[in-house]
């Protein structure tokens, strides 16, 4: 079995977070990966729910719905950091393109040799 690297984008301003974790969790519910999975997938469509209608209201401005939306934000990207780790845990080579049609970022990862560094001419 090959080791894989998974990773969904949680990072950036809410509106691009929001996107990503939306099509990540829509992708959830068609991968057959996750289906006993760490996080039952209506908590995670509720969660995303959750931070969506938060970031919708704090374009106002009021502070406490500011820190709705933050709390909901840390509430989905700890979520993603645990269904990541179930996923690269489980995930495959083959699994791949059905990872990254879910909306996660898949690869094998490259390690690069190390070279030995060229004899001092002397």
């Amino acid at each position: 079995m090959s080791y894989i690297t998974v990773s969904a984008d949680v990072k950036g301003k809410d509106s691009t977070c929001l996107s990503n974790v939306r099509r990540c969790a829509r992708g959830l519910a068609d991968l057959e990966l996750y289906k006993n999975g760490p996080i039952p997938i209506n908590i995670v469509q509720q969660a995303v729910d959750e931070y969506d209608a938060a970031h919708e209201e704090g374009k106002s401005g009021n502070r406490s719905q500011i820190q709705r939306r933050k709390n909901a934000r840390k509430v989905v990207t700890e979520m993603f950091k645990k269904i990541v780790s179930f996923l690269q845990s489980v995930a495959t080579e083959e699994d791949i393109p059905a990872l990254m049609q879910a909306g996660f970022n898949a690869h094998v990862p490259v390690y690069r040799k190390k070279t030995a560094p060229a004899p001092m001419a002397g």
